[in-house]
């Protein structure tokens, strides 16, 4: 049987336990994974759910799921279009010969 690695106990053979990809294991308890119920629930449920112990989660460069992405900067041919005395076909002219030349 294994021991938790957080209270250091016996982990019964039949008991669930949450597993780090760093081998440590600990029992599915609020006490000893420092999650909450709802937490828990959701890591049993969710076969695509990881947990990750506390050394690891402290070591481990975090990336961001969520991004807000900044607005980009305009591109010079978007400007010959958009903001030039040209018209849209006459830009495009120019925007070609300057990539064909």
């Amino acid at each position: 049987m294994p021991k938790c690695d957080n209270c250091d106990k016996l982990i019964a053979k039949k008991s669930a336990i949450l597993e780090c990809s760093c081998s440590k294991t600990v029992h599915t308890t609020q006490a000893c994974t420092s999650l909450t119920s709802n937490c828990l629930a959701a890591l049993r449920n969710n076969e695509n759910s990881e947990w990750t112990c506390e050394v690891c989660r402290r070591e481990t460069p975090r990336q961001k799921s969520f991004v807000i992405q900044e607005e980009e900067e305009e591109d010079d041919e978007e400007l010959l279009l958009t903001k030039g005395t040209d018209s849209g076909s006459n830009a495009m002219k120019k925007i070609t010969k300057r990539h064909i030349i």
